[in-house]
């Protein structure tokens, strides 16, 4: 999926100038091939393994029981096995994995990289939750500063840094015109860290969310738009918020996290790395032990 994801960002003369395609196309198309192959060969497994448990459950031989049924199943009985098994597998898997786990990481890294604010997160986690049990869903509305450490990873980190959107119609944009069926390019990582709109724009705050004037991610504020905005925002937005929210609130909950080897917070390389999503260049390595009190089988 990273191989996938660099090459969805990469590079390419042929999108540029078609009849200069052949400078690299073997090799860029090489890469694809084997990272389409290696995909394919996963996810059709988790496929076909569905399909026979249906026709299992048909004949009989499994038990059908409702709530052993995931995501998979769901798409399987509004789809046909021929639309399971092309594009919107790729949407599944794309559009709601490495954005969060690449976000969760980058959550992590800041908090790292500012011990006060992490402190910050885990007190409010202390105070609300406890440290006799895990997070959960019904507890997210109540933690205000986690939500501002999560708004601020997705400012700097937007999940898909470049948007893509094509004109409708003739358009005059600040005194260029843009003509109908335009390929545009939304810079939403360069928006997120505009000094026009933002103060320090290039330094991690979470208490600049607390103020209720603050931008917001919903498309409304366009200084501020990780998940896009209008018709073509995210449909996953929510489902992301959780699954990210969530996360990185237990990940902080249940355990203390350090640098190894005696390296400083300021030393932490925050570099990003850019493709269809922008993971960090450098992965984040961590010393973690137990926070919580009895453990809680973690």
């Amino acid at each position: 999926m990273q191989e996938f994801s660099k090459l969805f960002g990469a590079f390419n003369i042929a999108d540029f100038i078609p009849w200069l395609g052949w400078v690299h196309a073997n090799e860029f198309n090489r890469r694809l091939a084997r990272a389409r192959e290696s995909l394919d060969g996963f996810i059709d497994t988790i496929i076909d393994n569905h399909l026979a448990k249906k026709i299992g459950n048909t004949e009989g031989k499994l038990d059908g029981d409702v709530a052993d049924t995931d995501m998979v199943d769901k798409l399987m009985a509004f789809y046909s096995e021929e639309d399971v098994s092309s594009a919107k597998k790729y949407d599944v898997v794309f559009g709601g994995t490495e954005t969060v786990a690449s976000a969760i990481e980058c959550a992590m890294s800041e908090l790292m990289k500012r011990p006060e604010d992490l402190k910050k997160v885990q007190q409010e986690l202390s105070d609300k939750v406890g440290l006799t049990r895990f997070v959960h869903e019904s507890d997210l509305e109540n933690l205000a500063y986690l939500k501002c450490a999560i708004k601020e990873t997705l400012r700097l980190h937007p999940p898909i840094p470049l948007l893509l959107h094509e004109t409708a119609e003739d358009s005059v944009v600040s005194g260029y015109r843009v003509p109908a069926k335009s390929r545009v390019m939304i810079n939403a990582y360069a928006i997120g860290r505009d000094p026009s709109a933002w103060e320090d724009p290039d330094t991690f705050k979470p208490s600049r969310c607390l103020n209720d004037s603050a931008p917001d991610f919903k498309g409304n504020d366009f200084e501020y738009i990780p998940f896009g905005s209008g018709r073509r925002s995210c449909p996953g937005m929510q489902l992301g918020l959780y699954a990210l929210e969530l996360s990185v609130a237990n990940l902080l909950h249940c355990f203390n996290w350090e640098l190894p080897d005696g390296m400083k917070p300021s030393e932490l390389d925050m570099e990003d790395m850019f493709g269809l999503t922008a993971p960090r260049a450098v992965q984040l390595v961590a010393v973690l032990s137990y926070r919580l009190s009895c453990h809680l089988n973690v």
